[in-house]
């Protein structure tokens, strides 16, 4: 699978060796947890002994912020 990855990625003009399977992994463990998956079940199919390895993949998005910025809240006036 990962060959495939580097093949589509010449293909596309990127640089092969940003594509690993610990990048996979982190992207899957990141992404289960935010889609609200629980951090016990995630850690069982992560294969971590520790749930504080499990939740280091439970950092905000990096635009999170951004998009809390553009929520309003009724009665609230932005300032």
């Amino acid at each position: 699978m990962l060959d495939k990855c580097k093949q589509i990625a010449r293909r596309a003009d990127l640089d092969p060796g940003g594509f690993t399977l610990r990048k996979f992994r982190s992207t899957y463990a990141t992404r289960m947890l935010r889609a609200g998956f629980d951090p016990r079940t995630v850690q069982h199919w992560m294969g971590h002994k520790s749930l504080e390895t499990t939740t280091r993949y439970l950092a905000p998005a990096k635009d999170v912020h951004a998009k809390l910025d553009q929520v309003e809240i009724a009665g609230v006036l932005a300032e």
